[in-house]
């Protein structure tokens, strides 16, 4: 499985069984429905489906970082330039 579909099951598990929200979905699939923009940054891509993987909602709430956020994935999101 390359790494564009491993954020696609990536995206649908943790959207549909965890608590990725609805409204980020389709910045992610963007990179699935177009790996071709992505060439030669299939590393970052692996770093954004672990991101989504270990995604927590509340994972900045207490005194140690548990999980990734949000804000983790924007950031990525912003390395690869994909905008709402």
């Amino acid at each position: 499985m390359d790494v564009f579909s491993r954020l696609a099951h990536a995206v649908r598990k943790q959207n549909q069984e965890g608590e990725l929200p609805d409204f980020v979905v389709p910045l992610l699939m963007k990179i699935v429905d177009h790996p071709e923009d992505f060439a030669g940054r299939e590393e970052l891509v692996g770093k954004l489906v672990e991101r989504v993987l270990l995604y927590e909602t509340y994972s900045e709430m207490c005194c140690e970082k548990i999980g990734f956020g949000l804000e983790d994935i924007h950031r990525t999101l912003d390395e690869l330039r994909v905008r709402y």
